[in-house]
């Protein structure tokens, strides 16, 4: 698949130029920082959390992190939980199942990230399927992420993929 087609027209759209990285199929953001051979800080995924009035928000943070739910809840004044399956696979319908990209603005999701992702020269973001990263550099995540909010958010984890939310 790639690039799924909401994430590809909305990098064209807003002008983020970006490179796709090919590696072996993998599930886990982790796993997959491994098999794409990149930094693990380097790899940043969403995770998807839903208030009271089913609003959502992508969180974007290194894949070897888990939000600080409680600072989380602070900033935006709401009591957030996670997205179960099925509403990721419907928020994302043209990703694979658990392909979950960091572009919540393609899908009208408000978003807001880690800072410490901008500790690296090159971010990966999932790109919808289980098979492909994009590669953007600093300046184009920035680019990207313009619109969203941004603060310290998350804190790491010494196992990747385990407990995305404190």
């Amino acid at each position: 698949m790639g690039v799924a087609i909401s994430v590809k027209d909305y990098l064209e759209r807003n002008h983020i130029r970006f490179e796709l990285l090919e590696h072996r199929y993998c599930e886990g953001s982790y796993n997959t920082a491994c098999v794409a051979k990149i930094p693990e800080q380097s790899l940043a995924k969403g995770v998807v959390f839903r208030d009271e009035d089913l609003h959502y928000t992508l969180v974007v943070l290194p894949c070897r992190s888990k939000v600080k739910r409680h600072t989380l809840n602070e900033i935006f004044d709401r009591k957030l939980v996670l997205a179960d399956e099925d509403e990721l696979d419907n928020l994302f319908s043209d990703c694979s199942h658990g392909a979950v990209p960091a572009v919540g603005q393609a899908y009208d999701l408000n978003v807001i990230w880690e800072d410490d992702l901008l500790s690296n020269e090159k971010i990966y973001i999932e790109a919808g399927d289980h098979r492909h990263l994009i590669q953007l550099n600093k300046k184009q995540f920035c680019q990207l992420m313009a619109s969203s909010m941004h603060d310290h958010i998350s804190t790491s984890t010494k196992k990747g993929g385990i407990g995305n939310a404190a």
